[in-house]
């Protein structure tokens, strides 16, 4: 027999629920289109390859992998970024830089399902490609607040930043090729920091890494003691740069009313980030419910021209969650309509297509019930007004309508029946 059950780590979605949903998709639409992106759509299945290339340890192992009938070896997507590179390098290289995108679509991960993580769940996000400056980093972040404050959240979130480059620096002048500083990279990821550690030969440039990464909370007193060290003991004046650089940035997002603070301990789980990296925060869930970051080599590791990326990705459910009773349904009436007679049907559908071109929800009664029994049960499925229409109605071109809130119920003609409910409502 078949179950009534979605599969493990799927989910179904209706009413108040999927209404959440759709509030944070069509906020984040709204917002980057007037940010000037544009959309694409790719896949949902890829080759493995494509993610596992530089998706880091975890994402390979929550991968859906799967063989086709070809013997090819493919994947669910687990992520958009790799899909949408792969698509500039198909079709958009000879477009003028930079290359603004967005999407929204389902990811699949086989993790183990929990409050706030599924099997399947939506992202929404954007890439800018083409830019190294400082202002395509801005943009992004600029655009992220955006959307949070479309959704009246911008005084709830805070935004955790940090400049990956700042520890993969020096990773590199430990010899670290790039599989062990991506496995350097998760162990940090998970908080396991000590087993991540160990993994260092024994030099200065340990104890450097150590220091970072013990800075949760960047402030003046620490930011002197790290500039210090990497200026005169380690001589490293390029971190102070990447250090300065992401001040500026904390500095320039606090402007726009959100709260941002710096975590110099704070990595992603994704291998490719190569700068600047963040994730927004709410106080009532203990997870992220967005994030990204900055992707300079990903392009050229597919194979393409050097090519900075930098982009961002809503967990749309998750966003959702957070929403409460913040997502005001609008104040739109429905319209019930009854067909009292075989000769009205014609009449009554016109006024169905009537109502609805002026943006009320109507809907026609199928129920066999009689009226005095319907009337409460449409009441209690939030129906503002019920429409009858019978033989009379039918030849004097009129409609007879209820009001449900107040119980008055009046006669009208049908040129009159629009300007009447704008009236009322």
């Amino acid at each position: 027999m078949v179950s009534y059950e979605p599969v493990r780590g799927m989910k179904d979605y209706y009413g108040e629920e999927l209404y959440k949903i759709k509030a944070v998709e069509n906020a984040f639409i709204k917002t980057v289109k007037l940010a000037g992106y544009q959309e694409v759509e790719t896949p949902i299945l890829e080759e493995f390859e494509l993610f596992a290339l530089k998706g880091g340890e975890e994402l390979r192992n929550t991968m859906y992998v799967f063989k086709d009938k070809a013997e090819r070896e493919v994947a669910l997507r687990p992520e958009f970024t790799p899909s949408i590179v792969r698509f500039y390098l198909n079709s958009l290289q000879h477009l003028p830089k930079p290359i603004r995108l967005y999407y929204i679509g389902t990811v699949y991960r086989y993790d183990e399902p929990q409050f706030g993580r599924y099997r399947e769940f939506r992202q929404a996000g954007i890439e800018l490609l083409g830019s190294s400056n400082i202002l395509s980093d801005i943009e992004i972040l600029q655009i992220i607040t955006e959307i949070y404050r479309e959704l009246n959240l911008i005084d709830k979130i805070r935004i955790k930043i940090n400049n990956i480059s700042l520890v993969r620096k020096i990773l590199t002048k430990l010899n670290l090729d790039d599989r062990s500083q991506e496995h350097f990279l998760h162990l940090v990821d998970k908080n396991k920091i000590n087993d991540a550690l160990s993994m260092l030969p024994s030099s200065e440039y340990t104890e450097l890494i150590r220091s970072i990464l013990e800075v949760r909370k960047l402030d003046d007193l620490s930011y002197s003691k790290i500039k210090e060290e990497i200026e005169e003991k380690y001589k490293l004046n390029d971190l102070v740069q990447d250090l300065n650089q992401i001040i500026t940035i904390r500095n320039i997002i606090t402007e726009f009313g959100v709260e941002a603070y710096i975590d110099l301990g704070f990595v992603r789980g994704l291998a490719y980030y190569t700068g600047l990296i963040f994730e927004v925060l709410h106080p009532s869930v203990s997870f992220s419910i967005a994030g990204g970051g900055r992707y300079d080599n990903l392009v050229e590791l597919y194979g393409g021209s050097p090519t900075p990326a930098i982009g961002f990705a809503i967990g749309v459910e998750r966003t959702a969650l957070v929403l409460d009773n913040l997502a005001k349904k609008e104040n739109q009436p429905k319209i019930g309509v009854f067909v009292l007679s075989d000769n009205a049907i014609s009449y009554a559908i016109k006024i169905i297509d009537m109502l609805r071109q002026n943006n009320y929800i109507t809907t026609i009664n199928l129920k066999s019930a009689s009226v005095t029994k319907l009337i409460p049960s449409y009441a209690e499925e939030g129906y503002s007004f019920l429409i009858f229409i019978g033989k009379k109605e039918f030849e004097e071109k009129s409609v007879t309508l209820k009001n449900l809130r107040t119980k008055e119920q009046v006669t009208i003609k049908e040129d009159r029946l629009v300007e009447y409910l704008k009236q009322i409502i």
